[in-house]
Protein backbone atom coordinates (compact mmCIF):
# COMPACT_ATOMS: atom_id res chain seq x y z
CA UNK A 1 0.00 0.00 0.00
CA UNK A 2 2.77 2.20 1.04
CA UNK A 3 4.05 1.44 -2.68
CA UNK A 4 1.38 2.08 -4.33
CA UNK A 5 0.94 5.63 -2.49
CA UNK A 6 4.32 6.74 -3.06
CA UNK A 7 3.77 5.97 -6.92
CA UNK A 8 0.65 7.95 -6.90
CA UNK A 9 2.24 10.88 -5.56
CA UNK A 10 5.00 10.22 -7.96
CA UNK A 11 2.23 10.68 -10.80
CA UNK A 12 1.10 13.34 -9.37
CA UNK A 13 4.06 15.49 -9.38
CA UNK A 14 4.94 14.78 -12.67
CA UNK A 15 1.42 15.86 -13.89
CA UNK A 16 1.81 18.54 -12.12
CA UNK A 17 5.08 19.94 -13.64
CA UNK A 18 3.60 18.98 -16.88
CA UNK A 19 0.68 20.98 -16.25
CA UNK A 20 2.96 24.07 -14.95
CA UNK A 21 5.16 23.90 -17.99
CA UNK A 22 2.38 23.83 -20.24
CA UNK A 23 0.24 26.41 -18.56
CA UNK A 24 3.61 28.85 -18.33
CA UNK A 25 3.84 28.73 -22.40
CA UNK A 26 0.16 28.94 -23.01
CA UNK A 27 0.67 32.48 -20.55
CA UNK A 28 3.86 33.79 -22.70
CA UNK A 29 2.09 32.41 -25.80
CA UNK A 30 -1.18 35.00 -24.67
CA UNK A 31 1.24 37.74 -22.89
CA UNK A 32 3.41 37.96 -26.52
CA UNK A 33 0.07 37.89 -28.45
CA UNK A 34 -1.44 40.68 -26.20
CA UNK A 35 1.31 42.96 -26.53
CA UNK A 36 1.22 42.74 -30.15
CA UNK A 37 -1.96 43.55 -30.48
CA UNK A 38 -2.15 46.38 -27.95
CA UNK A 39 1.06 47.94 -29.80
CA UNK A 40 -0.07 47.85 -33.52
CA UNK A 41 -3.88 48.53 -32.69
CA UNK A 42 -3.99 51.34 -30.18
CA UNK A 43 -4.42 53.63 -32.57
CA UNK A 44 -8.54 52.14 -33.09
CA UNK A 45 -8.90 53.01 -29.24
CA UNK A 46 -6.71 55.84 -27.61
CA UNK A 47 -7.67 59.16 -25.99
CA UNK A 48 -5.99 61.54 -28.22
CA UNK A 49 -6.30 64.49 -25.59
CA UNK A 50 -4.48 62.33 -23.15
CA UNK A 51 -1.90 60.84 -25.93
CA UNK A 52 -1.46 64.74 -26.62
CA UNK A 53 -0.32 65.43 -23.56
CA UNK A 54 1.57 62.65 -22.81
CA UNK A 55 3.52 63.43 -25.86
CA UNK A 56 4.52 66.70 -24.48
CA UNK A 57 4.69 65.84 -20.51
CA UNK A 58 6.68 62.21 -20.98
CA UNK A 59 8.06 62.64 -25.01
CA UNK A 60 9.94 59.29 -24.90
CA UNK A 61 7.69 57.43 -22.88
CA UNK A 62 7.30 53.58 -23.93
CA UNK A 63 4.63 51.00 -24.12
CA UNK A 64 5.25 48.76 -20.67
CA UNK A 65 5.74 45.63 -22.94
CA UNK A 66 8.70 47.16 -25.38
CA UNK A 67 9.72 48.90 -21.74
CA UNK A 68 10.70 45.14 -20.51
CA UNK A 69 11.66 43.82 -23.65
CA UNK A 70 14.67 46.70 -23.74
CA UNK A 71 15.49 46.43 -20.41
CA UNK A 72 15.70 42.23 -20.74
CA UNK A 73 17.61 42.75 -23.52
CA UNK A 74 20.09 44.83 -22.03
CA UNK A 75 20.78 42.80 -19.17
CA UNK A 76 20.63 39.84 -20.92
CA UNK A 77 23.87 40.86 -22.88
CA UNK A 78 25.33 41.14 -19.25
CA UNK A 79 24.07 37.73 -18.25
CA UNK A 80 21.36 38.60 -16.21
CA UNK A 81 18.98 35.88 -16.23
CA UNK A 82 16.16 34.60 -13.60
CA UNK A 83 18.36 32.38 -12.56
CA UNK A 84 20.93 34.49 -11.27
CA UNK A 85 18.90 37.52 -10.70
CA UNK A 86 16.64 38.40 -8.23
CA UNK A 87 13.83 41.44 -8.85
CA UNK A 88 12.70 44.04 -6.72
CA UNK A 89 10.43 47.16 -7.55
CA UNK A 90 9.76 50.38 -5.93
CA UNK A 91 6.15 51.55 -7.13
CA UNK A 92 3.22 53.17 -5.34
CA UNK A 93 0.99 50.68 -3.67
CA UNK A 94 -1.95 51.90 -5.70
CA UNK A 95 -3.24 48.89 -7.45
CA UNK A 96 -3.21 50.81 -10.43
CA UNK A 97 0.40 49.51 -11.04
CA UNK A 98 -0.59 45.98 -10.46
CA UNK A 99 -2.72 45.04 -13.56
CA UNK A 100 -1.94 41.99 -15.44
CA UNK A 101 -0.06 42.67 -18.90
CA UNK A 102 1.48 46.15 -17.27
CA UNK A 103 5.21 46.94 -16.24
CA UNK A 104 5.61 45.26 -12.82
CA UNK A 105 3.55 42.22 -13.85
CA UNK A 106 5.55 41.64 -17.25
CA UNK A 107 8.86 42.28 -15.39
CA UNK A 108 7.40 40.31 -12.10
CA UNK A 109 6.62 37.26 -14.61
CA UNK A 110 10.15 37.96 -16.55
CA UNK A 111 12.18 37.33 -13.42
CA UNK A 112 9.90 34.92 -12.04
CA UNK A 113 9.34 36.97 -8.74
CA UNK A 114 9.67 40.31 -7.35
CA UNK A 115 10.39 42.10 -4.03
CA UNK A 116 8.05 45.08 -2.94
CA UNK A 117 9.84 48.00 -1.28
CA UNK A 118 7.45 50.54 -2.35
CA UNK A 119 4.79 52.85 -0.96
CA UNK A 120 2.95 55.45 -1.25
CA UNK A 121 4.40 57.37 -4.46
CA UNK A 122 6.80 54.97 -5.20
CA UNK A 123 8.98 55.97 -2.31
CA UNK A 124 10.94 52.48 -0.88
CA UNK A 125 9.15 52.65 2.99
CA UNK A 126 10.54 49.14 2.91
CA UNK A 127 13.56 51.09 3.81
CA UNK A 128 17.39 50.05 4.37
CA UNK A 129 15.76 46.75 6.58
CA UNK A 130 13.59 45.58 3.60
CA UNK A 131 16.33 46.38 1.35
CA UNK A 132 18.83 44.24 3.12
CA UNK A 133 16.07 41.37 2.93
CA UNK A 134 16.01 41.49 -0.79
CA UNK A 135 19.18 41.39 -0.48
CA UNK A 136 19.75 38.26 1.28
CA UNK A 137 17.49 36.06 -1.21
CA UNK A 138 20.06 36.71 -3.93
CA UNK A 139 21.45 33.59 -5.53
CA UNK A 140 24.76 32.67 -4.31
CA UNK A 141 27.49 35.56 -6.67
CA UNK A 142 23.82 36.43 -8.52
CA UNK A 143 22.75 39.91 -9.20
CA UNK A 144 20.27 42.33 -8.07
CA UNK A 145 17.30 44.07 -10.44
CA UNK A 146 15.32 47.02 -8.93
CA UNK A 147 13.22 49.19 -10.89
CA UNK A 148 11.36 52.10 -9.57
CA UNK A 149 9.05 54.78 -10.19
CA UNK A 150 6.29 57.44 -9.10
CA UNK A 151 3.04 57.28 -11.42
CA UNK A 152 0.88 59.40 -12.67
CA UNK A 153 -2.64 59.23 -14.40
CA UNK A 154 -3.11 61.38 -17.81
CA UNK A 155 -7.25 61.23 -18.08
CA UNK A 156 -9.45 61.57 -21.54
CA UNK A 157 -9.30 65.50 -21.32
CA UNK A 158 -5.46 65.22 -21.19
CA UNK A 159 -4.97 66.20 -17.50
CA UNK A 160 -2.17 64.89 -15.66
CA UNK A 161 -2.47 63.61 -12.75
CA UNK A 162 -6.37 62.38 -13.03
CA UNK A 163 -7.33 59.10 -14.20
CA UNK A 164 -10.45 56.97 -14.64
CA UNK A 165 -10.41 53.26 -13.14
CA UNK A 166 -12.01 50.46 -14.14
CA UNK A 167 -15.68 50.23 -12.58
CA UNK A 168 -15.52 53.95 -12.14
CA UNK A 169 -17.45 56.52 -14.16
CA UNK A 170 -15.73 59.69 -12.11
CA UNK A 171 -12.23 60.75 -12.51
CA UNK A 172 -9.84 60.42 -9.74
CA UNK A 173 -6.43 61.56 -8.54
CA UNK A 174 -3.16 59.77 -9.69
CA UNK A 175 -0.95 59.40 -8.01
CA UNK A 176 -2.90 60.31 -4.93
CA UNK A 177 -0.41 60.76 -2.51
CA UNK A 178 2.12 63.10 -4.63
CA UNK A 179 -0.98 65.46 -6.05
CA UNK A 180 -2.03 65.07 -2.24
CA UNK A 181 0.89 66.25 -0.86
CA UNK A 182 1.25 69.32 -3.40
CA UNK A 183 -1.77 70.13 -2.38
CA UNK A 184 -0.82 70.09 1.51
CA UNK A 185 2.11 72.35 0.42
CA UNK A 186 0.21 74.64 -1.50
CA UNK A 187 -2.51 75.21 1.30
CA UNK A 188 0.19 75.50 3.56
CA UNK A 189 1.94 78.81 1.39
CA UNK A 190 -1.84 79.78 1.48
CA UNK A 191 -2.32 79.91 5.14
CA UNK A 192 -0.42 79.66 8.55
CA UNK A 193 -1.47 76.26 10.20
CA UNK A 194 -1.62 73.14 8.52
CA UNK A 195 -4.59 71.43 7.09
CA UNK A 196 -5.95 68.76 9.51
CA UNK A 197 -8.30 66.27 8.87
CA UNK A 198 -11.94 65.89 6.83
CA UNK A 199 -9.61 65.58 3.67
CA UNK A 200 -8.37 62.17 3.07
CA UNK A 201 -5.49 63.43 0.93
CA UNK A 202 -4.43 65.71 2.90
CA UNK A 203 -4.42 64.43 6.50
CA UNK A 204 -1.10 64.19 7.83
CA UNK A 205 -1.98 61.64 10.45
CA UNK A 206 0.18 59.36 7.81
CA UNK A 207 3.39 59.04 8.09
CA UNK A 208 4.19 58.01 4.77
CA UNK A 209 2.28 61.22 2.75
CA UNK A 210 4.08 63.23 5.70
CA UNK A 211 7.07 62.21 4.52
CA UNK A 212 6.46 62.75 1.33
CA UNK A 213 5.33 66.18 2.06
CA UNK A 214 8.87 66.97 3.83
CA UNK A 215 10.70 65.46 0.75
CA UNK A 216 8.68 67.35 -1.94
CA UNK A 217 8.55 70.71 -0.27
CA UNK A 218 12.11 71.87 -0.71
CA UNK A 219 12.16 70.30 -4.73
CA UNK A 220 9.55 72.72 -5.78
CA UNK A 221 11.52 75.80 -6.65
CA UNK A 222 10.62 76.90 -10.37
CA UNK A 223 7.57 75.02 -10.16
CA UNK A 224 6.02 78.21 -11.34
CA UNK A 225 7.77 77.96 -15.08
CA UNK A 226 6.41 74.90 -15.58
CA UNK A 227 3.61 74.51 -18.06
CA UNK A 228 2.00 72.06 -15.96
CA UNK A 229 2.30 71.65 -12.17
CA UNK A 230 1.35 68.18 -11.09
CA UNK A 231 3.76 66.75 -13.98
CA UNK A 232 6.57 68.95 -12.51
CA UNK A 233 5.97 67.26 -9.19
CA UNK A 234 5.79 64.16 -10.56
CA UNK A 235 9.54 64.59 -12.09
CA UNK A 236 10.62 65.63 -9.03
CA UNK A 237 9.07 62.55 -6.74
CA UNK A 238 11.14 60.55 -9.15
CA UNK A 239 14.28 62.49 -7.87
CA UNK A 240 13.07 62.00 -4.27
CA UNK A 241 13.03 58.14 -5.42
CA UNK A 242 15.70 57.88 -6.84
CA UNK A 243 18.02 59.57 -3.99
CA UNK A 244 16.31 56.78 -2.07
CA UNK A 245 17.33 54.07 -3.73
CA UNK A 246 20.53 55.28 -3.94
CA UNK A 247 20.61 55.40 -0.40
CA UNK A 248 19.34 52.34 0.01
CA UNK A 249 22.19 50.55 -2.22
CA UNK A 250 25.33 52.79 -0.74
CA UNK A 251 23.89 52.55 2.60
CA UNK A 252 24.29 48.79 3.00
CA UNK A 253 27.95 48.10 3.39
CA UNK A 254 27.98 44.09 2.55
CA UNK A 255 25.77 44.42 -0.36
CA UNK A 256 28.88 42.91 -2.41
CA UNK A 257 28.76 40.37 -0.38
CA UNK A 258 26.00 38.90 -1.96
CA UNK A 259 25.85 40.42 -5.26
CA UNK A 260 28.27 40.84 -7.46
CA UNK A 261 26.08 43.39 -10.08
CA UNK A 262 23.21 45.70 -9.39
CA UNK A 263 21.18 47.26 -11.91
CA UNK A 264 18.90 49.79 -11.24
CA UNK A 265 16.20 50.95 -13.86
CA UNK A 266 14.15 55.00 -12.84
CA UNK A 267 11.55 56.45 -14.50
CA UNK A 268 8.12 57.55 -14.27
CA UNK A 269 4.91 54.94 -15.00
CA UNK A 270 1.63 56.57 -16.80
CA UNK A 271 -1.25 55.46 -16.43
CA UNK A 272 -3.91 55.15 -19.02
CA UNK A 273 -7.45 54.41 -18.92
CA UNK A 274 -6.96 53.33 -22.50
CA UNK A 275 -4.20 52.59 -24.80
CA UNK A 276 -2.22 50.92 -22.57
CA UNK A 277 0.00 51.82 -19.40
CA UNK A 278 3.43 53.82 -20.26
CA UNK A 279 6.76 54.15 -18.71
CA UNK A 280 8.90 57.30 -19.48
CA UNK A 281 12.73 55.96 -18.37
CA UNK A 282 15.00 58.18 -16.95
CA UNK A 283 17.75 56.51 -15.65
CA UNK A 284 19.72 52.82 -15.71
CA UNK A 285 22.59 51.92 -14.79
CA UNK A 286 24.19 48.99 -13.21
CA UNK A 287 26.79 48.62 -10.38
CA UNK A 288 29.89 46.25 -10.92
CA UNK A 289 31.26 45.14 -7.36
CA UNK A 290 35.07 46.89 -7.41
CA UNK A 291 35.76 47.29 -3.99
CA UNK A 292 34.40 50.02 -3.20
CA UNK A 293 30.68 50.52 -1.74
CA UNK A 294 29.47 52.05 -4.08
CA UNK A 295 30.79 50.00 -6.82
CA UNK A 296 31.76 50.44 -10.30
CA UNK A 297 29.21 52.98 -12.18
CA UNK A 298 27.84 52.29 -15.66
CA UNK A 299 25.56 54.02 -17.83
CA UNK A 300 23.08 51.40 -19.75
CA UNK A 301 20.73 54.40 -20.98
CA UNK A 302 21.80 55.11 -24.41
CA UNK A 303 22.16 51.15 -24.96
CA UNK A 304 19.06 50.38 -23.78
CA UNK A 305 16.40 53.96 -24.78
CA UNK A 306 19.33 56.02 -27.26
CA UNK A 307 19.14 59.81 -26.14
CA UNK A 308 17.42 61.14 -22.87
CA UNK A 309 14.11 63.79 -23.75
CA UNK A 310 14.88 67.06 -23.83
CA UNK A 311 12.33 68.24 -20.74
CA UNK A 312 13.57 71.89 -20.80
CA UNK A 313 9.69 72.45 -22.51
CA UNK A 314 8.17 70.30 -19.64
CA UNK A 315 9.63 71.64 -16.32
CA UNK A 316 9.99 75.50 -17.72
CA UNK A 317 13.92 76.12 -17.62
CA UNK A 318 17.49 74.82 -17.81
CA UNK A 319 18.01 74.97 -14.39
CA UNK A 320 15.01 72.73 -13.27
CA UNK A 321 16.40 69.68 -15.55
CA UNK A 322 19.92 70.03 -14.00
CA UNK A 323 18.54 70.49 -11.09
CA UNK A 324 16.60 66.77 -11.29
CA UNK A 325 19.69 65.07 -12.56
CA UNK A 326 21.59 66.90 -9.71
CA UNK A 327 22.86 63.98 -7.46
CA UNK A 328 25.32 66.16 -5.36
CA UNK A 329 21.84 66.85 -2.55
CA UNK A 330 20.57 62.98 -1.91
CA UNK A 331 16.72 62.98 -0.13
CA UNK A 332 17.21 61.43 3.06
CA UNK A 333 14.22 59.80 5.18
Amino acid sequence: VANEIQADARRRSLISVAAAAIGATIVADYSQEYQWAQKNFRSLYIEPLAEETQNKAFPTALLSGDLDVAIAKTLGSRGFTPANTIFAHSVCSDEVNNKDEQLVALMVNRWQEGFSLGGLAGLPFAGKSGFRAFLHHVPDEGKLLVCFAPHVGIDAAGKVGALQRDGQTKVSKACGAAVGAYGVISSKGAATSKPSGGNDDTDLFDPQLNTIVNLLEPRLGGIEKAVDPISFVTYQMYAIVRDLIDECVEGTPDVWDFANEVSIIGGIMINRYKGGDFFQPLSFETRVKDGSSKGKVIDLYDEAFGNKPDLVGVLGSDEAVANLYDRSKRAKL
